[in-house]
């Protein structure tokens, strides 16, 4: 084919590029930021592309030497999305950012370790969370300078679907960070507990390089490395300009070589000092960014050794603050970033959606699948975003079961339930086995009486985390307003556990002590004539129907004489909390409504 019909056809797929939608522009999951954040978000991509965008060229070469295209990327630079979250540390000694790291995910469980500093301390184009992308198509005939197996499969790439939204390490050398389909964004301090004591003098003889490596490395002078040179600029956030220095030692890229690290894009380096000081570098900033190898570790500043403050300087030249320079090197420590999957058992509150914490949002953000009953699904889609549900563990719990299959004896049900519940578990080890963290969703507190109880033997010692929710109890508690245990001690129970304990129920009342019993309203007949034999029928008593719930909570204050016929009248036969005690304060037979 001739050159000219050539670059006319190349000219026209072009256009029709910029007019029509590509095929590797599909719908992707939203993506979430969590962890030292003030507010988590999940992101769907209609709300990534309402931002601001830019368009980077990035060359898709891996270090491999593997090519899978070369495109123009449209998206938002990860540091828009990361300032909307507002990045906040832990209260503690150190409270620069310089030490955090940014760890991404995509929905196959690959990670990627960023820098704070990477981001921040760089112009914001080099890193962008991709949402589109363009071709750049060779413009002369491939047929005149290769054969076709070996042009085909590269022209093939430009046709691939794209998955978004992709991270696009657009300053890096090699394409080894930029992952597809990314699902979360986590902000983390991998050393929140780290302390130092302030020396009189800053100075350090010596530095280790320890952690994740073949090799530790006790150094005291650079002899042994090739010397390297930088000019440095010293522009800091608190004191502004001082100067610029030449600085001579070794590139830290050699010294790392010489420990013997794995190529990993999920290492990161912290750079310590004996006062505390502390900076964080990415593997990929330090192997893969072609400036990586300007990052150095001087031992003279303007042709002298360095004394003060020494007696090694860390310099990272072209950051564009000088705020992850460390005086006094003491360790360069080598940690591996790579997140194992967890179990969260998530309390999401006892009603509406504004009793979520931001915890559990956050928690809510690190997830790739979820465990969850249709109507919170519903009630915090937008939090969950379009992450799959792998089942619903209130489908197995037994007043369930027992509607299910009516006619089976209590042995049997147990037998059919139990092994429900063990698929479920084994649904869940499942996706655990893939590299994935599962967030259970529970109501309220999921410590009291919750419907993954059932399979927390199934699940494997040491990944089960929970996340503390608002329980119905306080927001009961909350709708009586009252010191409920203003007598020393309130007591939480079920029906059976006080069928089974009358003599606790009987030290309670002498003490004057309030108890509050959860899934009780069904068998309030029987529980009223109980508590009798212990308490005066004067004893104050409330119902608390649907605590949590703005529009339908609703406080009854009675009597433990007047509790049944209060209980009659309502239509709420399930969602409720029973309330007996002085503590209620006195109350009467004709029960007072609070809505």
């Amino acid at each position: 084919m001739k050159p000219v019909i050539m670059r006319l056809i190349a000219a026209a797929v072009f256009l029709m590029l910029l007019i029509l939608p590509p095929a590797w522009a599909g719908k992707a999951p939203s993506v979430s930021i969590s962890g030292l954040v003030r507010q988590p978000l999940n992101l769907s991509m209609e709300d990534l592309r309402a931002y601001q965008s830019i368009e980077v060229q990035f060359n898709e070469l891996y270090a491999d030497k593997s090519y899978t295209g070369t495109f123009l990327y449209r998206g938002v630079p990860l540091r828009a999305l990361l300032e909307t979250a507002f990045i906040q540390k832990e209260a503690g000694v150190f409270n620069k950012h310089v030490d955090l790291a940014v760890v991404v995910k995509n929905n196959d469980g690959k990670q990627v370790v960023l820098s704070w500093g990477e981001i921040f301390y760089k112009n914001p184009g080099r890193i962008i969370v991709g949402l589109s992308a363009r071709p750049i198509l060779p413009k002369k005939d491939c047929t005149k300078c290769h054969k076709p197996e070996v042009y085909q499969p590269r022209l093939d790439q430009f046709h691939r679907q794209i998955g978004f939204p992709k991270l696009i390490v657009a300053s890096d050398e090699w394409a080894d960070r930029s992952v597809e389909n990314i699902s979360s964004i986590q902000v983390i301090d991998l050393r929140p507990e780290e302390n130092s004591k302030k020396p009189d003098t800053l100075f350090s003889p010596g530095f280790k390089v320890t952690g994740a490596v073949k090799t530790p490395l006790d150094i005291t002078d650079l002899s042994g490395y090739a010397r390297d040179s930088v000019k440095t600029r010293h522009l800091g956030e608190g004191r502004g300009y001082h100067g610029v220095d030449f600085m001579e030692g070794a590139s830290l890229r050699s010294i790392l070589n010489k420990a013997g690290i794995e190529s990993d894009v999920g290492t990161a380096f912290l750079i310590s000092a004996p006062d505390g000081y502390r900076s964080l570098f990415s593997y990929g900033e330090v192997f893969l960014d072609p400036g990586g190898e300007r990052l150095l570790v001087a031992d003279r500043m303007n042709r002298h050794a360095i004394e003060k403050d020494g007696k090694f300087f860390f310099v990272p030249p072209d950051d564009l603050l000088a705020d992850r320079d460390v005086k006094a090197v003491e360790t360069i420590e080598v940690i591996s970033v790579k997140q194992d999957p967890r179990v969260y058992v998530i309390g999401v509150g006892c009603g509406d959606t504004d009793l979520i914490t931001l915890e559990a949002i956050s928690h809510m953000a690190r997830a790739d699948v979820f465990v969850s009953p249709p109507d919170i699904r519903t009630q915090f889609s937008k939090y969950m975003g379009n992450k799959p549900v792998l089942v619903n563990l209130y489908e197995f719990v037994p007043p369930v079961m027992k509607k299910k299959h009516p006619d089976l004896s209590p042995d049997d049900l147990k037998k059919v339930m139990e092994k429900e519940q063990t698929a479920a578990a084994k649904t869940i080890q499942k996706a655990l086995d893939q590299g994935k963290t599962v967030a259970i969703l529970e109501y309220g507190d999921p410590t009291i009486w919750s419907g993954w109880r059932y399979i927390y033997d199934h699940l494997p010692e040491g990944a089960v985390q929970i996340v503390p929710g608002i329980s119905s109890f306080n927001a009961s508690n909350a709708l009586i307003g009252r010191d409920v245990a203003c007598n020393g001690a309130i007591v939480i129970a079920t029906p059976r556990s006080l069928k089974e304990n009358p003599d606790m129920v009987k030290a309670m009342a002498q003490k004057g002590e309030t108890l509050c019993i959860f899934m009780g309203l069904k068998d309030l007949k029987d529980l009223t004539a109980l508590l009798k034999k212990a308490y005066p029928g004067t004893t104050p008593a409330s119902l608390v129907y649907k605590a949590g719930y703005a529009a339908s909570e609703k406080l009854v204050a009675t009597t433990l004489d007047g509790l049944s016929a209060a209980a009659d009248k309502a239509t709420e036969k399930f969602l409720g909390l029973i309330y007996v005690g002085p503590c209620l304060t006195a109350g009467s037979d004709s029960p007072r409504v609070v809505d």
